[in-house]
């Protein structure tokens, strides 16, 4: 699976100065509703419900927080890149620097499944975490994670 078409330069944000996980979340439902037809209030109400379950912190800092979002007809993913690490309740107890969130359409179960495990997949490898943080650019980014191609 491509993970590279469900995000653009414009779904990246680099050197992000965030305080907090809701901020987190905050600027993941800022980013999402400027490329997709769903609100800012309804995206940040689903991440924030599902982060509510139980942290989406991965370990190893990074958290993929991801919710079914009514009415979006196609998934996102939003890549932020933390200047400075915060905590994101982690099992691990290490803070969060890498944030890489999925948003997909309520009624694709799917799909949503398939690039969740994807990511998750990729950023269970110790040398893509270190490729993607050690990037200085969205394209960059965008590379490392085209050139992932584990089954």
């Amino acid at each position: 699976m491509d993970l590279n078409k469900f995000f653009s330069e414009d779904s990246i944000l680099m050197n992000c100065q965030s305080r907090s996980k809701k901020n987190v979340l905050e600027l993941i439902s800022q980013i999402a509703s400027g490329i997709s037809e769903t609100s800012e209030d309804i995206i940040f109400q689903k991440l924030y419900e599902r982060e509510k379950l139980g942290t989406t912190a991965f370990g190893n800092g990074i958290a993929i927080p991801h919710a079914r979002i009514d009415n979006l007809s196609e998934a996102k993913i939003i890549i932020l890149m933390l200047e400075t690490a915060i905590d994101f309740d982690s099992s691990d107890g290490k803070k969060v620097d890498l944030i890489i969130s999925l948003l997909a359409p309520n009624n694709k179960n799917e799909i949503h499944i398939k690039i969740l495990s994807k990511i998750a997949e990729m950023l269970d490898d110790e040398d893509y975490r270190e490729k993607i943080r050690n990037c200085s650019n969205k394209t960059e980014i965008k590379s490392v994670i085209n050139s992932y191609r584990k089954n």
